[in-house]
């Protein structure tokens, strides 16, 4: 049975083609623009010339096996999955893993696709969005760690766990914290500062000063937030500076 296409619809960014079987698919502008092979209402999509140059003219086009009617629907897949991927990066930045996630998710919910097909064209799709801009996870780190430091006071512990938490390359995370804006020690004194008045009130009143660990405590707190052990034992030490306190080594900190 021949296979012709009937009708092609052009939009801004999407074509529409209608095959005489009935079925009907929507494909990215530039997906269709890159086809590789001629889509006409003449054309037959069984046994019609490869056009081989474009195949390599997109990541897509890979996984293009000759068969033509079965690539225009790996691609109409591909134009829905882009479009749910544009209405979760509107409004918010998201790293590279989390939209992945996100569609992949959302791909297998709905079914229809098996689980190797949805990872490659949620792979393709994130792919697209990082080269177009729309995802960017050295913006997104940037933005979120100074986030995590200015309005959380977090330390850059702190801050390497939240960025690796939400899928962020280990090496982008170490060149985002060797900013000089992450070396500021006066800065990270003062957020030291601020979360032990938080928690112990301005003048650390809050603190049972009876308890000879107390200091420990408080140290144990601001490692957990991500300072250094001996930064932290430091500022305890200036703030207590008048007390009797002995600083008790803590063996799960004391080497950091």
């Amino acid at each position: 049975m021949e296979i012709n296409t009937v009708e092609i619809f052009l939009s801004d960014n999407y074509v529409r083609i209608e095959l005489s079987d009935g079925k009907k698919y929507r494909i990215l502008l530039k997906d269709y623009e890159n086809l590789p092979f001629e889509c006409n209402p003449e054309s037959r999509l069984e046994n019609i010339k490869i056009d081989t140059e474009k195949i390599g003219l997109s990541e897509t086009n890979g996984y293009f096996d000759g068969d033509c009617a079965a690539f225009l629907g790996f691609l109409s897949k591909k134009h829905a999955i882009y479009k749910s991927a544009i209405a979760k990066v509107a409004l918010t930045d998201i790293p590279k893993k989390q939209l992945f996630q996100k569609l992949f998710f959302a791909v297998r919910k709905n079914g229809g696709i098996d689980t190797e097909t949805a990872k490659t064209l949620c792979a393709l799709v994130c792919a697209e969005f990082e080269a177009h801009g729309y995802i960017d996870d050295r913006r997104y780190a940037a933005e979120k760690a100074k986030y995590l430091k200015e309005y959380k006071k977090y330390g850059k512990g702190k801050i390497k766990e939240q960025l690796y938490q939400k899928g962020i390359p280990g090496d982008i995370i170490n060149e985002t914290l060797e900013d000089e804006y992450f070396s500021d020690e006066e800065e990270e004194l003062s957020n030291m500062r601020e979360l032990l008045e938080k928690k112990y009130g301005k003048q650390l009143d809050k603190m049972d000063k009876s308890d000879k660990n107390a200091a420990q405590k408080a140290i144990s707190m601001l490692v957990r937030n991500g300072y250094r052990y001996q930064a932290a034992k430091n500022e305890i030490a200036k703030l207590l500076e008048e007390t009797d306190i002995d600083y008790m080594e803590d063996e799960d900190y004391a080497d950091e």
